[in-house]
């Protein structure tokens, strides 16, 4: 099935949007606006419904997040700096820390000076504009890219290293259930004797982005939304440490996850390497007690598509673990050379390399990507289970936690597994 996914413009607005006291503002027409001022409320909300009484004013029109300019036919043929001008000062009335102005695709033709209307608002020191072609972007590019520019545009002085403190990088609020998976992180991370300092990507504020250089170490989760933070926080001279298994996605890439954070830190990892071993006894237990359902999931047909180093671990678990069958393994745009080339090692090694760059076959019995093409294949009846994993997966429908990474992440697809099978 052809695959829909999002871009480096959805990435860049959704970067923004992910930080608590900061605001993307659109300039570009009002149907652009739509999905991400709904989209952003959805995975990350920011405040009580009644406090939106106060954004019946222009450019908002009673949605708080990511304001427009709303252009017209006049507006590109003559320009709309006007609304620029006029704009800002409306947007500035509600104190956001920082304003980023992000063109829409078509806006970036109009050649509008957004230098000029941040001078002559007086807003140098609290925005910045993103005049690049972000819709050619990756996704993961385009938010990574977008936090590194901020970063930059706040130039934390750094002051003294503060021991044992960690930023967790490479999360982002499209992330299937990212807070759940954040505090399961964090519980597990301060059981160590490391302290969370800042998450940028996923919930921080200014504040913390601007203490997060006085860090020690900086934990990697996804490699491909945090390339360029990465560079700045290693320019700073923070520590960088990232796992050779991939993202914490299963229960072995999980628990090589929390080991190489031991490793570089000197620190004990023994509580969630005894969580991770719990959960394993779990399902064992629960594998044994209901046998003949068990035993139906051996050689299984998946598809899998997604961010390379999270499709890497989550192929080779369910193989090792689970006896699944490969059919068909698709690296996003904007994965990493090495995750792929890993991933090719291991399919070949399986006598599955024929498997690689092939997008969710209709007939397999269980698809993992995007939550738009898992769902309506498995809608269609084209497959047995759909599994949402990638970044249209909201989960805005879950109320016990649902994330794919970390313990609770290995839970949930096998949770959707075992209905699956159940159901068919």
């Amino acid at each position: 099935m052809k695959r829909t996914l999002p871009d480096g413009f959805v990435g860049a607005v959704m970067a923004v949007e992910s930080i608590s006291d900061a605001l993307a503002m659109l300039h570009g027409p009002g149907g652009c606006r739509v999905r991400f001022m709904v989209y952003s409320s959805a995975v990350f909300p920011r405040m009580r419904l009644e406090e939106h009484d106060d954004y019946f004013i222009p450019y908002f029109y009673g949605y708080p997040r990511v304001p427009a300019t709303y252009l017209d036919e006049y507006d590109f043929i003559n320009g709309a700096y006007y609304k620029l001008e006029e704009g800002l000062p409306i947007i500035d009335s509600k104190k956001p820390g920082l304003v980023v102005i992000i063109n829409s695709p078509g806006a970036g033709l109009i050649g509008d000076n957004h230098e000029r209307a941040i001078r002559e608002a007086g807003m140098e020191d609290r925005a910045i504009w993103m005049d690049e072609a972000l819709v050619s972007m990756p996704v993961t590019q385009g938010y990574d890219h977008t936090l590194h520019e901020i970063m930059e545009h706040l130039d934390p002085k750094k002051g003294e290293t503060v021991k044992d403190t960690v930023n967790i990088l490479g999360m982002t609020v499209l992330d299937k259930d990212w807070e759940s998976a954040l505090d399961e992180f964090k519980e597990n991370i301060e059981s160590m004797g490391l302290k969370v300092r800042s998450i940028p990507g996923a919930g921080a504020d200014l504040q913390s982005l601007r203490e997060s250089v006085d860090s020690e170490y900086c934990v990697v989760v996804c490699k491909e939304a945090c390339h360029d933070l990465c560079e700045f926080y290693r320019s700073t001279g923070l520590k960088i440490i990232e796992s050779d298994a991939g993202a914490p996605v299963g229960f072995d890439a999980t628990e090589a996850w929390y080991k190489t954070i031991a490793e570089a830190t000197g620190k004990d990892a023994s509580v969630p390497l005894m969580r991770i071993a719990k959960a394993r006894d779990k399902i064992y237990r629960k594998f044994v007690g209901m046998k003949y359902n068990a035993l139906r999931i051996k050689g299984l047909r998946f598809s899998i598509a997604g961010i390379a180093s999270v499709i890497r671990p989550m192929t080779m678990w369910l193989y090792d673990y689970l006896a699944l069958a490969p059919i068909a393994v698709d690296a996003d745009p904007g994965s990493d050379e090495g995750e792929i080339a890993k991933i090719k090692e291991f399919l070949a090694s399986i006598d599955y390399g024929d498997s690689f760059g092939k997008e969710p076959l209709v007939g397999s019995d269980v698809v993992l990507s995007e939550g738009i093409t898992a769902l309506t294949m498995k809608l269609n009846g084209e497959c047995k289970i759909g599994i949402p994993i990638g970044h249209s997966s909201m989960g805005l429908d879950d109320v016990i936690p649902r994330p794919i990474y970390g313990i609770q992440g290995a839970m949930y697809i096998l949770d959707e597994i075992l209905h699956g099978v159940r159901n068919s």
